[in-house]
């Protein structure tokens, strides 16, 4: 039996211009995605005293998620109003809320018990989760995914000195590493190649999954590529999640004991399909089976 992972950070509800609401958060949409592929998972986060917060609780346990690391606060349940302009979505994320206040954990969180650490870098922005997950990162010592969600203002790069440094996996977008190191594009393999070995210099990082929309994705590891080609979406929603079902798509490949190029192929697929969902999940279970 395989050893879950545990999956830190942000929970919340995205609100699109046409009044739909979604549950939604990086890290959140992570963990119901691996619930769905068929890897359980220890998600760690925090709702408030209010209807949402019930609501989310309340969803998890209907989709078969354990909810004991879900805290509850006195602060607002997590919101974001997203838009969406030619499929590509912006986020306005309300602040303070619950998740900003993560409580130190109680569990035993070493490897005896957990596989891997996936961490986004939203729950970064508030003191207080920024030290139960710095807490969380020492503690565990377990190997460590990090997914880099730059979302303005929210996002300082002096956090990756904590997030990234010594971590076996990071996850970011071919934008962000335009912005995160020297190279002013990202549209050969080479460029790629150049501005991961910067960052893994840098951070002491081998192995970095790059995510290049339409052009698919590409692994990193110790400055050898390989690559997957995105598919064209038998249809096209938005965008909103993509990133998050690809790294659960990789996450659930790890723990699988998938190859690195199966678990590309498998996780660029399965991205795609997510694009034709209005925001990152659903609860069909035949869509999972399927992916």
């Amino acid at each position: 039996m395989h050893k879950p992972p545990i999956i830190a950070g942000e929970v919340l509800f995205d609100h699109f211009p046409d009044g739909k609401r979604v549950l939604g958060g990086a890290p959140f949409n992570v963990a119901w995605n691996l619930h769905g592929l068929g890897v359980d998972s220890l998600f760690v986060s925090a709702v408030g005293d209010d209807q949402s917060g019930h609501e989310i609780l309340k969803i998890m346990s209907d989709w078969g998620m354990k909810t004991r690391g879900v805290q509850v606060n006195d602060h607002a349940t997590g919101q974001v109003a997203v838009t969406i302009d030619g499929g590509q979505p912006s986020y306005e994320i309300v602040h303070p809320v619950a998740f900003d206040f993560i409580s130190p954990l109680t569990d035993d969180v070493s490897s005896k018990n957990y596989s891997l650490l996936y961490l986004g870098s939203l729950a970064f922005r508030n003191q207080q989760s920024r030290a139960t997950l710095t807490e969380l990162i020492q503690s565990s010592k377990l190997p460590r995914f990090v997914d880099v969600n730059i979302r303005d203002p929210w996002f300082d790069q002096s956090w990756l000195d904590v997030l990234i440094q010594d971590a076996k996996w990071v996850k970011m977008s071919d934008e962000e590493l335009i912005r995160l190191s020297s190279i002013e594009h990202c549209d050969t393999v080479d460029q790629v190649v150049k501005g991961t070995a910067e960052l893994g210099a840098r951070y002491n990082v081998n192995t970095f999954l790059i995510t290049a929309g339409g052009d698919g994705a590409y692994m990193i590891d110790n400055g050898d590529p390989i690559h997957a080609p995105a598919p064209e979406p038998a249809k096209m929603a938005d965008t909103v999640g993509a990133g998050d079902s690809f790294a659960a798509a990789m996450i659930a490949g790890f723990t699988l004991g998938h190859s690195p190029q199966q678990s590309l192929d498998h996780a660029v697929a399965f991205a795609s399909r997510v694009c034709g969902l209005s925001g990152a999940t659903t609860n069909d279970r035949n869509f999972y089976r399927l992916g």
